[in-house]
């Protein structure tokens, strides 16, 4: 019943933000819209994410779960957070090069760079330098500035910054008026991508869970939450409050170190990447981050990649631990 429950939220979520999103496509789309140039959306857009970040950040630092957790089981939560996003690219980039033959901005062999839209992504090093300092200063601040009883609140800055930014997204798509077409070219081959993600993140599980004293079974089932920190660990408490903690923090650790990483994989290994390196997260608080990173497009990898690994999560968790 709990994992149906999951299941019905990841939908109903996944309604609501398709909802802001399409009246941002909507509005985007209406001629008066496409006939202007609106520079302002790109800052806009660049404002609602350093919001959603340093909220982010701040509900990070202020929560005393993270910090205790860290001197204990922070080094097996590290090693197995590195693993899986490693398998995970791994994976996704043989499949994306051999399988899918897209290039590095996802483009078929017979596309020419204008077809497919946003193709130049924003993975500089300016947008790495502004998330990693935001995020820092966010965690510092919940840390030892913001009050407990405010940084309670960072919840709502990162849901509005969210919707902000799905909207302004959608409303950069509406102008464009190429997201139908840009469906219709992924197709079905987009659902290997997230299959692609989940095989080589519980192979890089299995292959450093020795290193971390933690068996076969628990390293999967701790890696397996892809980011979903908020439920994960509670199906795992019943089993081991020690590994719920490892859970918890391993895959807080991943939410973190994709915000980190994205714009370098981007532009250094490739955009269909990015949508599996947050895993659950990337059809909603990291969706927006994939867009700013590399484009229209790969949006459409994001949501599905992050609906399959939200839908898996509360299956696949029990699954591993009753073997």
């Amino acid at each position: 019943m709990g994992g149906l429950c999951a299941v019905i939220s990841v939908m109903l979520n996944l309604a609501r933000y398709l909802a802001i999103a399409g009246v941002g496509i909507w509005v985007g789309s209406r001629p008066r819209v496409r006939s202007r140039p609106l520079a302002v959306v790109d800052r806009m857009q660049f404002f609602a994410l350093m919001l959603m970040i340093s909220a982010l950040g701040i509900k990070l630092g202020a929560d005393e779960q993270v910090f205790a957790s860290l001197g204990q089981l922070g080094l097996a939560a590290l090693l197995l957070t590195l693993a899986a996003m490693g398998g995970a690219l791994l994976c996704v980039t043989l499949l994306r090069r051999f399988v899918l033959r897209l290039d590095r901005r996802g483009r078929a062999s017979n596309e020419s760079a204008q077809e497919v839209t946003g193709g130049g992504g924003k993975a500089d090093n300016a947008l790495t330098h502004w998330i990693t300092g935001t995020v820092a200063a966010g965690i510092l601040a919940g840390r030892f500035l913001i009050p407990p009883g405010l940084a309670v609140w960072c919840g709502y800055g990162i849901d509005w910054g969210l919707y902000l930014l799905l909207f302004f997204a959608g409303l950069d798509m509406g102008r464009k008026g190429t997201l139908l077409e840009d469906i219709q070219k992924i197709g079905w081959q987009a659902l290997g991508v997230p299959a692609a993600g989940v095989a080589g993140s519980l192979a890089g599980a299995v292959l450093i869970a020795p290193l971390t004293g933690l068996s076969l079974r628990d390293g999967m089932a701790a890696v397996a939450g892809f980011s979903w920190y908020s439920l994960a660990p509670n199906l795992l408490a019943s089993y081991s409050l020690s590994l719920s903690a490892v859970c918890f923090l391993s895959n807080v650790m991943r939410e973190i170190f994709s915000v980190l990483a994205m714009p370098l994989v981007a532009k250094h290994i490739g955009y269909v990447e990015c949508t599996v390196l947050p895993g659950a997260a990337a059809m909603d608080s990291m969706l927006p981050v994939v867009l700013r990173a590399t484009n229209q497009r790969t949006g459409i990898y994001s949501i599905l990649s992050g609906v399959v690994h939200s839908c898996l999560v509360p299956v696949l968790v029990p699954a591993l631990i009753a073997l």
